[in-house]
């Protein structure tokens, strides 16, 4: 199945998990989790996100943060880049330190995103770590319950929405924390695989998101539709063995959409099209040397205008 899109935008909460490569440790000591934090504090200030919660576990990392005017991708390939390339060299180690892909699900703040650092401070109890969350000294759940927490760690809205004055505050929080688990963040299902909350939520999220973050989202049978629409074709005959010019130039600007404005590998198309790779690569360079660029980039601008005029109805 393809992984599903990173749909990003200014103000997105987001849970983020992010594993050691092949389930190794990502912190061998209490040295190496102090410095991710310093470094999460850095790049909290430097990128202007807000950070609601986090766990250190010894192969695994969970972070709920809300973005601001810089894009989610940005922040973890900063903070993670930088955390691995000091951890490989304080270890003696080289290669990936990090799993390939983080998980990174939206969360609809108002309704989940006390449930969510509810199951980020419980972790390390699920695991056997602790008895109980706060003897966890990894996670910022004691700053919840009354200490007193980092310049870049905001809980203050969030306690504020448990009481106005600080104390009942921590303490209705140690109640929820301890009060029965219905509606629990992890009860629901990702919308999409990338939205925490209701079924409106991931539709909301592509509106909100930037024009090329949501031609992420768009899939290669939307795509080939409109392109086989626009040139009079049937979608399944374009898809058939049968050859010709119109269907091969057809399959070539579905390739060269995909790939250009969409961020979609011509690998994805060719399977779409139950084509051979190499066929299509042709295709869509004989396409790029026959025309300029200018026209070109015309053709494709009419396709991309016809599926954002769809993802908007």
């Amino acid at each position: 199945m393809p992984r599903p899109p990173r749909l990003e935008f200014s103000g997105a909460v987001y849970h983020v998990v992010a594993r050691g490569n092949e389930q190794r440790d990502v912190f061998r000591n209490d040295s190496d989790r102090e410095f991710y934090l310093d470094r999460l504090a850095h790049y909290r200030d430097r990128f202007r996100f807000r950070l609601y919660a986090y766990c250190l576990m010894t192969n695994h990392v969970h972070l709920a943060l809300e973005t601001g005017p810089v894009f989610l991708s940005r922040i973890v390939l900063a903070l993670h880049g930088s955390y691995a390339q000091a951890f490989n060299r304080r270890h003696g180690r080289v290669g990936h330190l990090f799993q390939g892909r983080y998980k990174a699900f939206l969360v609809q703040k108002a309704s989940y995103l006390l449930a969510l650092v509810r199951y980020i401070h419980e972790n390390p109890v699920k695991a056997g770590l602790v008895a109980e969350a706060p003897n966890y000294r990894w996670s910022s759940d004691r700053f919840y319950r009354g200490a007193r927490a980092p310049d870049w760690l905001d809980n203050t809205g969030l306690l504020q929405l448990l009481g106005a004055d600080p104390g009942r505050a921590a303490r209705r929080y140690q109640t929820f924390m301890a009060s029965n688990r219905s509606g629990a963040y992890e009860e629901h299902d990702p919308v999409g695989r990338v939205a925490q909350g209701d079924e409106g939520v991931a539709r909301a999220a592509r509106e909100k998101a930037p024009p090329a973050e949501r031609r992420r989202t768009w899939t290669v049978e939307q795509i080939a539709g409109v392109v086989a629409r626009k040139a009079g074709l049937d979608l399944e005959a374009i898809r058939s063995g049968k050859f010709s010019p119109e269907r091969a130039r057809a399959r070539a600007i579905t390739g060269l959409v995909a790939r250009t404005r969409c961020q979609i590998p011509l690998t994805r198309v060719a399977v779409f099209y139950r084509r051979d790779q190499s066929t299509l690569v042709r295709d869509c360079r004989r396409i790029e040397a026959d025309l300029d660029r200018i026209a070109l980039d015309k053709e494709l601008d009419v396709i991309v205008d016809e599926l954002d005029r769809r993802g908007q109805a």
